[in-house]
């Protein structure tokens, strides 16, 4: 490994427990990591916007292609900076009523195709088809069938239902209700576990790349004692690391004055 790519390991470690660090305490590592981040991400989304937006859209089609046209966008997006100053923030409604419209009238059309239709196609499930392809319940294909498609039906219904207040709840409309809180409940359950295991595998990820098991290719062409040096290398860093920050973090709380004593 070179210099750089060393360079990259070692600040990859710190920046992990450094984020990690405020499980412990809030401290000044955790919020120099934050604020490192929160720079580096609106630097490279400022870098995207320029050479992805304004020089392909504005820039050259107004210096290259002689696009006079081009100078109405350049118009609205200065008078946008006019939302800065007290006297003349009423010119900034001109270009945001533009942007309002625009979006509105974009995303209105494509939320209803994309979305809208596409989900009530999907929440109706064509049931002959399903019993030619998967019968009642295949358990090999993820228990596809007529089974689960009138259960997809059946529960979006009682969901429906739930939420439409304007009829008497009765005793059969409280069953239904009651099954179409089921239902939500079962959707919230899975989509929270969904998210819980995306995130752990994110976790299981940055150990990995922490101890340098994420390049097995590289590992296997080193030799045992290289492999074994590198090994330690690496998890004495990361204890340096944690020790330091959680010294710092510890020294912090034991200076901060004690409330209950002032």
């Amino acid at each position: 490994m070179d210099l750089l790519a060393i360079t990259g390991l070692l600040l990859s470690i710190f920046l992990t427990l450094a984020i990690l660090s405020f499980l412990f305490d809030d401290n000044p590592i955790y919020k120099f990591a934050e604020h490192l981040f929160m720079g580096v991400g609106i630097g490279i989304g400022t870098i995207e916007i320029y050479y992805g937006v304004f020089q392909p859209k504005l820039i050259l089609p107004l210096l290259e292609e002689h696009r006079l046209l081009s100078i109405f966008p350049l118009l609205l997006l200065v008078l946008l900076f006019a939302k800065v100053t007290r006297k003349h923030q009423d010119w900034a409604r001109i270009p945001i009523a533009f942007i309002v419209a625009a979006f509105a009238g974009v995303k209105l059309t494509g939320e209803a195709n994309g979305r809208l239709l596409e989900q009530v196609r999907a929440s109706m499930p064509d049931l002959q088809q399903l019993y030619e392809t998967s019968g009642w319940w295949d358990w090999d294909n993820g228990g596809a069938g007529v089974i689960s498609g009138l259960v997809l039906v059946l529960g979006l219904c009682a969901c429906l239902l739930h939420f439409y207040f304007s009829a008497r709840h009765n005793r059969p409309m409280r069953t239904i209700s009651r099954i179409g809180i089921l239902t939500l409940m079962l959707s919230f359950g899975a989509s929270f576990g969904f998210t819980v295991m995306g995130r752990i595998s994110l976790a299981i990820g940055r150990a990995e790349a922490l101890l340098g098991l994420d390049q097995p290719n590289t590992l296997i062409q080193l030799g045992s004692m290289e492999v074994h040096r590198m090994t330690a290398t690496r998890w004495m860093t990361v204890g340096t690391l944690l020790l330091i920050i959680v010294s710092i973090a510890a020294l912090r709380r034991r200076t901060a004055p004690d409330s209950s004593t002032s």
